[in-house]
C-alpha cells in the first residue's frame, strides 16, 4: 500500500517538474516574442501619405496582407551607400496608409524584403493595379507562434486584423510565407496542420475571407545540427511541405503559393536560409505569377 502511494506521489511530482518545465518554457517563449513585436519596424519619417500620386494610376489598389517569418519580413542584404533609394511601396498601417521604403513598417529586421520588389514583378504579369500591403512579419516564428491563442504574437496579429477592419481595409489575397522554423524544429505535418486550422478559423472570424496563398517555404541550412535532427525525425520541410499540400486540398480558401524552396542556389541565399538581393528579386518574381494566377479565379 506504502509502495503503491509512494509511485502515486512520484508520479504527481514527474508531472508538476514537467508542466512547470513548459510553463518556464513558454514565459521565455513569449518574453522573446514580445521583443520580437517591440523591435519591428515603424514608417520611416519621410513616408508620404497614399493620397500623394506616387503610382501612376488610378485603378483600385490590390489589397495583400503578408504575414510569416523572416523572409516575408526586412531580412534582405542591406544596399551598398552608392546604390538607389528602396522602391516606394503602399503599406497599411494600421489607420494609416503611406507611401514609403523599405524597411517595411509591420515587420521585423532593418534591411530590404521581397515586396518593395513587388510593384515592378507584378506589372511584368501585366497587372498594373498597386499593391497595398499590410505587414506582419516576425523572424523565427512557427506555426504554434502565429496560432496558439495566449501567444504574443496571436494576440498581436487579433490587434492588427482588428484595426484593419475598422479602417475599412479588407485584403483581396493573403500571402504566407512561413515554414523554415518548423522544419527546423521538426514539427509534424499532423501538427502543423491542425494549428493552421485553428489560425484560419481566427482569420475567417476576424472577417478575412480572400483566398490564402502558402508559400513553400522550408529551406534553411543555416543551422545543420537543427536540420540534421529534423531528418533523422523523419520530418523537416518534407513534413512541412506535406502539410501545405494537405491545407490546399482540404479547405478551398487555403491555396498553394510560389515554390520559393526551388530557390536554393547559393546566389539567392546570402546564408543558406534568408534571401539575397537577387533572391528577393527571384521570389518576388514567383509571387506576382502566383497573384496574377489566384486573381483569374
Amino acid at each position: 500500500m506504502w509502495a503503491a502511494a509512494l509511485l502515486i506521489l512520484l508520479a504527481l511530482i514527474a508531472l508538476c517538474a514537467s508542466l512547470a518545465l513548459q510553463w518556464l518554457k513558454q514565459s521565455r517563449r513569449d518574453a522573446w516574442l514580445n521583443s520580437e513585436l517591440m523591435g519591428r519596424a515603424q514608417p520611416a519619417a519621410h513616408s508620404r501619405p497614399c493620397d500623394d500620386d506616387l503610382g501612376g494610376t488610378t485603378a483600385a489598389p490590390l489589397k495583400l496582407l503578408i504575414l510569416g517569418q523572416s523572409n516575408a519580413g526586412n531580412h534582405g542584404p542591406q544596399p551598398p551607400r552608392q546604390a538607389l533609394l528602396p522602391r516606394w511601396v503602399q503599406v497599411q498601417h494600421g489607420s494609416q496608409c503611406l507611401w514609403t521604403q523599405d524597411p517595411l513598417p509591420g515587420a521585423s529586421g532593418d534591411g530590404r524584403s521581397i515586396w518593395s520588389r513587388l510593384p515592378q514583378a507584378l506589372q511584368q504579369q501585366g497587372l498594373m493595379r498597386t499593391p497595398q500591403l499590410a505587414v506582419m512579419a516576425v523572424q523565427s516564428t512557427t506555426i504554434e507562434d502565429w496560432s496558439r491563442p495566449s501567444s504574443p504574437l496571436n494576440r498581436a496579429l487579433q490587434r492588427e486584423l482588428h484595426a484593419l477592419k475598422a479602417a475599412g481595409w479588407a485584403p483581396d489575397l493573403v500571402l504566407w510565407q512561413q515554414g523554415e522554423a518548423d522544419a527546423l524544429a521538426g514539427t509534424t505535418s499532423t501538427n502543423y496542420q491542425h494549428a493552421w486550422q485553428r489560425l484560419l478559423t481566427q482569420l475567417q472570424d476576424a472577417g478575412i475571407q480572400a483566398p490564402v496563398l502558402l508559400a513553400r517555404s522550408t529551406h534553411c541550412e543555416f543551422d545543420p545540427k537543427a536540420s540534421a535532427a529534423s531528418r533523422r525525425a523523419g520530418e523537416g520541410p518534407v513534413a512541412i511541405r506535406a502539410a501545405l499540400l494537405a491545407l490546399s486540398k482540404a479547405h478551398a480558401q487555403l491555396r498553394l503559393g510560389p515554390d520559393t524552396d526551388t530557390l536554393t542556389d547559393i546566389s539567392l541565399r546570402r546564408d543558406g536560409c534568408h534571401f539575397s538581393g537577387a533572391g528577393q528579386e527571384a521570389a518576388a518574381q514567383l509571387w506576382a505569377e502566383s497573384i496574377a494566377e489566384a486573381l483569374k479565379h
